[in-house]
């Protein structure tokens, strides 16, 4: 984890007896947090993994796999939500419940990278006029720690966002965690983003003739795509940069799913 967050990290962990992680249902491995999940562990306090987002993912055969392999790793409980529409929540506030047991009050951690809908999951639970806190498609809105009341008895720590110190770039990007103006090559991440989903799906989303690409590379097909948006360079030609941006952005507003 990044130097200056493990104070927080650490202090978070300190104060709560139940800490939940949530990671990004479409990327889980690239979201967890080993290091925390230890840290917790070790002294003894309640972890629970949190796999957000759920609703972007299709095949729901996927997210049982990918729950069973998680619980396998992590030897802790996993659950699915979709912290924007609302589901999942109950279960959330079970798991809670269970936690805090006979004793008058429970603090609750929440921490994960940002974007991954930790804000999102607390104005969720929250419920309406209850301390609900800010939510933006910006990395590192949440700059320090906050507690939130939930209900009577029930508090969260909400925490800033952590970033894995040698994560690369693209990385960072797929899970929301810098956005495209943020990149120093922007075309690069276009290509690799392009490799990672298959020409099928992109060609699907932007119109494009499958047959027409299936031998094409990608930055070709980047050429294909800013045609397709009438994106154009000098000599009519598919401009490769914003085509890139465009695919970026889309996906980061989970339209290309």
């Amino acid at each position: 984890m990044v130097q200056g967050f493990l104070k927080h990290v650490a202090e978070l962990v300190k104060q709560s007896q139940l800490v939940i992680e949530i990671v990004d249902a479409r990327h889980p491995e690239k979201t967890m947090n080993p290091d925390l999940e230890k840290m917790v562990l070790a002294q003894g306090k309640k972890l629970l993994i949190i796999i957000n987002k759920a609703d972007l993912i299709d095949d729901k055969k996927i997210l049982e796999k990918r729950k069973e392999e998680l619980q396998e790793k992590s030897k802790t409980k996993v659950i699915f939500i979709s912290a924007l529409e609302r589901d999942g929540i109950n279960m959330i506030r079970r798991e809670i419940t269970q936690a805090k047991g006979k004793n008058d009050y429970i603090t609750v951690g929440i921490i994960g990278y940002p974007n991954v809908g930790k804000s999102t999951l607390i104005n969720a639970l929250a419920g309406k006029g209850r301390g609900r806190v800010a939510t933006s498609r910006k990395a590192g809105l949440t700059r320090g720690m906050s507690k939130v009341k939930i209900t009577d008895g029930v508090y969260l720590i909400d925490s800033p966002g952590i970033i894995p110190r040698d994560e690369d770039e693209y990385s960072l990007f797929l899970v929301e965690s810098k956005n495209p103006n943020q990149l120093k090559n922007i075309e690069d991440a276009a290509v690799r983003l392009i490799q990672d989903m298959g020409k099928e799906k992109i060609a699907k989303f932007y119109g494009i003739d499958l047959e027409s690409i299936k031998e094409k590379d990608e930055e070709e097909i980047l050429e294909e795509i800013g045609k397709k948006r009438k994106m154009l360079s000098k000599g009519a030609k598919g401009d490769t940069a914003k085509a890139a941006r465009d695919l970026l952005e889309r996906y980061q507003k989970h339209e290309i799913k």
